[in-house]
Protein backbone atom coordinates (compact mmCIF):
# COMPACT_ATOMS: atom_id res chain seq x y z
CA UNK A 1 0.00 0.00 0.00
CA UNK A 2 1.37 3.40 -0.97
CA UNK A 3 1.15 6.22 1.56
CA UNK A 4 0.45 9.77 0.47
CA UNK A 5 1.67 12.85 2.29
CA UNK A 6 -0.95 15.33 3.35
CA UNK A 7 0.00 18.98 2.87
CA UNK A 8 -1.67 21.15 5.53
CA UNK A 9 -0.87 24.40 3.73
CA UNK A 10 -3.86 25.87 1.91
CA UNK A 11 -1.72 28.30 -0.07
CA UNK A 12 1.88 27.91 -1.12
CA UNK A 13 4.42 29.71 -3.25
CA UNK A 14 7.96 29.11 -4.43
CA UNK A 15 8.69 32.84 -4.02
CA UNK A 16 10.11 33.53 -0.58
CA UNK A 17 8.31 36.87 -0.07
CA UNK A 18 4.93 35.43 -0.98
CA UNK A 19 5.48 32.26 1.08
CA UNK A 20 6.43 34.37 4.13
CA UNK A 21 3.31 36.49 3.72
CA UNK A 22 1.14 33.37 3.50
CA UNK A 23 2.81 31.94 6.61
CA UNK A 24 2.25 35.10 8.63
CA UNK A 25 -1.34 35.58 7.43
CA UNK A 26 -2.18 32.02 8.46
CA UNK A 27 -0.66 32.50 11.92
CA UNK A 28 -2.38 35.87 12.35
CA UNK A 29 -5.76 34.37 11.52
CA UNK A 30 -5.32 31.21 13.62
CA UNK A 31 -4.10 33.18 16.64
CA UNK A 32 -6.62 36.01 16.34
CA UNK A 33 -3.75 38.48 16.58
CA UNK A 34 -3.89 42.18 15.79
CA UNK A 35 -0.57 42.19 13.91
CA UNK A 36 2.41 39.99 13.12
CA UNK A 37 5.78 41.26 11.89
CA UNK A 38 9.05 39.64 10.84
CA UNK A 39 11.94 42.09 11.12
CA UNK A 40 15.68 42.26 10.87
CA UNK A 41 17.96 43.37 13.72
CA UNK A 42 17.33 47.04 12.92
CA UNK A 43 13.55 46.67 13.16
CA UNK A 44 12.97 46.87 9.41
CA UNK A 45 10.08 44.79 8.13
CA UNK A 46 10.89 41.68 6.13
CA UNK A 47 7.29 40.40 6.03
CA UNK A 48 4.09 41.21 7.89
CA UNK A 49 0.39 40.51 8.29
CA UNK A 50 -2.07 43.06 9.58
CA UNK A 51 -2.54 46.79 9.17
CA UNK A 52 0.60 48.33 7.63
CA UNK A 53 1.14 51.13 10.15
CA UNK A 54 0.63 48.88 13.14
CA UNK A 55 3.03 46.32 11.66
CA UNK A 56 5.66 49.03 11.14
CA UNK A 57 5.37 50.04 14.81
CA UNK A 58 5.48 46.42 15.92
CA UNK A 59 8.50 45.72 13.73
CA UNK A 60 10.37 48.74 15.05
CA UNK A 61 10.04 47.61 18.68
CA UNK A 62 10.61 43.87 18.07
CA UNK A 63 14.42 43.87 18.46
CA UNK A 64 14.12 46.14 21.51
CA UNK A 65 11.55 43.90 23.20
CA UNK A 66 13.74 40.88 22.45
CA UNK A 67 16.54 42.66 24.35
CA UNK A 68 14.34 43.35 27.39
CA UNK A 69 12.43 46.58 26.63
CA UNK A 70 8.81 46.83 27.84
CA UNK A 71 6.42 44.54 25.98
CA UNK A 72 4.06 47.33 24.88
CA UNK A 73 3.87 49.56 21.83
CA UNK A 74 4.79 53.14 22.71
CA UNK A 75 2.87 56.19 21.59
CA UNK A 76 -0.73 57.24 21.05
CA UNK A 77 -1.58 54.38 18.66
CA UNK A 78 -0.79 51.74 21.29
CA UNK A 79 -3.55 49.20 21.82
CA UNK A 80 -2.63 48.13 25.35
CA UNK A 81 -1.99 44.56 24.20
CA UNK A 82 1.39 43.09 25.00
CA UNK A 83 4.00 42.29 22.38
CA UNK A 84 5.51 38.81 22.13
CA UNK A 85 8.79 38.34 20.26
CA UNK A 86 10.50 35.19 19.07
CA UNK A 87 14.12 35.39 17.84
CA UNK A 88 14.99 33.37 14.73
CA UNK A 89 18.55 32.84 13.56
CA UNK A 90 18.95 32.22 9.86
CA UNK A 91 22.29 32.15 8.02
CA UNK A 92 23.95 33.78 11.04
CA UNK A 93 21.56 36.73 11.05
CA UNK A 94 19.03 37.52 13.76
CA UNK A 95 15.42 37.96 12.72
CA UNK A 96 12.53 38.72 15.05
CA UNK A 97 8.97 37.49 14.80
CA UNK A 98 6.71 39.81 16.79
CA UNK A 99 3.01 39.46 17.57
CA UNK A 100 0.54 41.91 18.99
CA UNK A 101 -2.48 40.41 20.71
CA UNK A 102 -3.56 36.82 20.44
CA UNK A 103 -4.94 34.21 22.74
CA UNK A 104 -3.55 31.58 25.05
CA UNK A 105 -2.01 29.60 22.17
CA UNK A 106 0.06 32.57 20.97
CA UNK A 107 3.43 31.18 22.08
CA UNK A 108 2.79 27.80 20.44
CA UNK A 109 1.66 29.50 17.22
CA UNK A 110 4.74 31.75 17.20
CA UNK A 111 7.00 28.73 17.68
CA UNK A 112 5.28 26.89 14.83
CA UNK A 113 5.42 29.98 12.60
CA UNK A 114 9.12 30.51 13.39
CA UNK A 115 9.83 26.96 12.20
CA UNK A 116 7.91 27.64 8.98
CA UNK A 117 9.77 30.90 8.42
CA UNK A 118 13.13 29.21 8.85
CA UNK A 119 12.07 26.43 6.45
CA UNK A 120 10.97 29.00 3.86
CA UNK A 121 14.15 31.07 4.12
CA UNK A 122 16.49 28.08 3.96
CA UNK A 123 14.78 26.39 1.00
CA UNK A 124 16.33 26.73 -2.41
Amino acid sequence: MQSTAIDRRARRSTEHCTALRYQLESTLKRGRMAALALTDGDGLLVAWAGEDGLCEELGAVAPLVARGAPRRLPGPGATGEDVAVRAIECFGEALFLAALGGGVAREALLSHSAQGIKRILTSN
